[in-house]
């Protein structure tokens, strides 16, 4: 639809009024997006604070980065460069800051919003619900510092779409796109190297259909398709230039290039794992031994100035990689509450959803691409692209983290999707026969079900950086590192006090360790951690964990060592205490203990910190 001539059919019977403001909405619903972005993040970019978050993982990588710091070899990324990069090169501008971190991710939750706008208009011709679409993602931008994601999902399905899928004016334009598409899936490898895998099948796939489309013989365009896809491949690479550069001038070219292909192993590895648990859970259950005590919860810490009771020694040191200690998703059966009930659908609807969008689209494509119908064509590919580039984020949240943050994150291109492909299917419903109608409005309100349920469950919960964060927090803490926050009167006064007691007993370049993941701890005290992967818990290898951390502490002599013992897998074996309780005890009988706050063990060096007497 050309902007200037509003011809949406689904309101060309409306008042002029309310086609007048969806030609405007059409023309500048972008800036209606922008402007709602900044509002509803102004109002709080600065509230809350995650020690536990990826914000200190980001943060003090980037620090390591500006140091010199080799990545992938002096410190573990777990990520590509360019999830790095871009912060270490804010952070040059302003110094390490934590609001400029967090107005550096906020800009990309409002980049998201903008790219959902022009995919769904590209899509669906209406300014209306394109903006209506495009403020979801706004509200609910998924779990803070790792906005990448939906972000690089978004990004795209709006290049594979304007690229291979919709025709272009001029095919000077569609080649434009198609160059555009290959710089967006080298820009995902740089990030997220499995994201980039997936949408380079994407587009492989979508070149591979372009011959069969509107204009002009199979021959030609099959042509300008291989001519599209060599291009798109070689931007592809050509993104990846300069950052090889970088690795062969700094020393980690050979780590920089091993990763694209040690996916693939890890992956296999999950992969045999699953099907190894589907086959157990086949066969019919072992009788169930007597339950054995649990260890001492958090909740059983006394306050701040009181040990941690004793807790209880299992012999869990000696485990592999195994997916049974990856969080388990909820089951629906334990949900007491309506809202516990609509947590748990949440996490699974999405799947039921996923087979009636892409099951019937497929069978559709391949009746469009039989008949030659273009139109039927490109709406079957408008599902199939914008549900799979949602679906690139579906296995990590649904097998391994499926918690609000998580799927937040999916969350995002998965509603775009939805929106998409609900008006497609509305669409065809208009002139479909009864059975094809009925599909499709019952697809299109279980559609419409999930978004509710999502928005009812995810918008009180600022783990999917919501303005939840917002509430009732207006005391200032100021911490290192331009962290300017504002808490809750007790967060503030807790984690006050734990910035008191690090800068009272330690000076800056001692060393802290936290564990098992609070990296932010580090960046708020500004206090080196020489732990090259941060993040540690029981569903990694942890066999050599209390040898390697004993030989680390030998050499290192950390001043602080911080315990969150929280059930970080929602299970009480994956307490830092139960797991690991070797390496918890001899830091408990080794090191002093300062205090606990915000659920936050200090444990200071013996000839730092004296503790007080009883």
């Amino acid at each position: 639809m050309h902007p200037k001539k509003f011809t949406n059919p689904v309101l060309s019977n409306v008042a002029p009024w309310a086609a007048r403001a969806e030609s405007l909405l059409y023309r500048f619903g972008a800036i209606v997006v922008f402007l709602t972005a900044v509002i509803y993040y102004s109002y709080y970019y600065r509230s809350g604070l995650n020690v536990g978050g990826e914000g200190g993982t980001v943060a003090v990588v980037a620090m390591r980065l500006m140091d010199g710091q080799i990545p992938m070899v002096e410190t573990v990324l777990n990520y590509n460069v360019l999830w790095f990069f871009p912060v270490a090169w804010l952070f040059e501008l302003t110094g390490p800051n934590y609001i400029a971190l967090r107005i550096y991710f906020f800009a990309l939750c409002t980049l998201t919003g903008l790219m959902s706008f022009f995919v769904t208009r590209r899509v669906t011709g209406s300014g209306l619900f394109s903006v209506l679409v495009a403020v979801c993602p706004v509200l609910i931008p998924g779990m803070m510092f790792r906005n990448y994601m939906g972000f690089l999902a978004v990004l795209n399905m709006l290049c594979l779409l304007n690229a291979w899928v919709f025709e272009q004016r001029t095919r000077r334009r569609q080649f434009v796109w198609m160059a555009i598409s290959g710089a967006a899936v080298g820009v995902t490898y740089l990030v997220r190297i499995d994201l980039g895998a997936f949408f380079t099948v994407m587009l492989v796939g979508l070149a591979a259909l372009f011959p069969f489309g509107k204009e002009g013989a199979v021959s030609s365009r099959l042509k300008f398709s291989i001519l599209g896809l060599l291009l798109a491949l070689a931007v592809t690479l050509a993104v990846h230039v300069p950052f090889y550069a970088d690795s062969v001038k700094r020393g980690y070219s050979g780590n920089f290039v091993h990763q694209y292909f040690g996916w693939i192993g890890i992956m296999k590895s999950l992969a045999a794992e699953e099907i190894k648990d589907a086959a157990a859970e086949a066969e019919p259950p072992p009788a169930k031994p007597a339950p054995k005590p649990a260890p001492v919860a958090v909740a059983a810490l006394a306050a701040n100035k009181t040990q941690p009771a004793a807790v209880d020694r299992k012999d869990t040191d000696n485990r592999d990689l195994a997916t049974e200690n990856y969080m388990q998703k909820p089951a629906l059966e334990d949900a007491d509450s309506f809202y516990d009930k609509a947590s748990a659908i949440v996490i699974y609807l999405p799947v039921p959803i996923s087979l009636l969008l892409v099951l019937p689209s497929g069978i559709i494509l391949l009746v469009a691409l039989f008949r030659r119908d273009f139109a039927l064509r490109t709406d079957a590919l408008v599902i199939l692209i914008t549900t799979g580039s949602a679906l690139t984020l579906f296995a990590q949240y649904f097998f391994f983290r499926p918690d609000t943050p998580h799927l937040s994150e999916f969350m995002v291109p998965f509603m775009v999707a939805m929106a998409c492909s609900a008006w497609v299917l509305c669409r065809w419903a208009a002139t479909a026969r009864p059975i094809a109608m009925l599909y499709a409005v019952v697809a299109a309100i279980i559609c419409l079900t999930d978004l509710s349920l999502y928005f009812y469950h995810a918008m009180p919960k600022e783990s999917a950086g919501t303005v939840a964060a917002k509430h009732k927090r207006r005391y200032q803490l100021i911490a290192e590192n331009g962290v300017d926050v504002l808490l809750k009167r007790q967060e503030r006064d807790e984690f006050q006090a734990l910035c008191d007691v690090i800068k009272k007993y330690t000076k800056p370049g001692d060393y802290l360790v936290a564990y098992p993941y609070s990296p932010t701890v580090n960046f708020m005290t500004n206090r080196p951690s020489y732990q090259g992967n941060l993040y540690i818990d029981n569903a990694h290898n942890i066999s050599r964990f209390y040898k390697e951390t004993m030989a680390e502490i030998a050499k290192y002599k950390p001043a602080a060592i911080v315990i969150d013992n929280r059930d970080i897998n929602h299970t009480e074996e994956s307490r830092f205490s139960h797991w690991a309780w070797r390496t918890y005890g001899w830091i408990k009988k080794n090191y002093a203990y300062a205090g606990t706050y915000r659920r936050q063990e200090v444990y200071l060096r013996p000839d730092l910190y004296t503790p007080p007497p009883k």
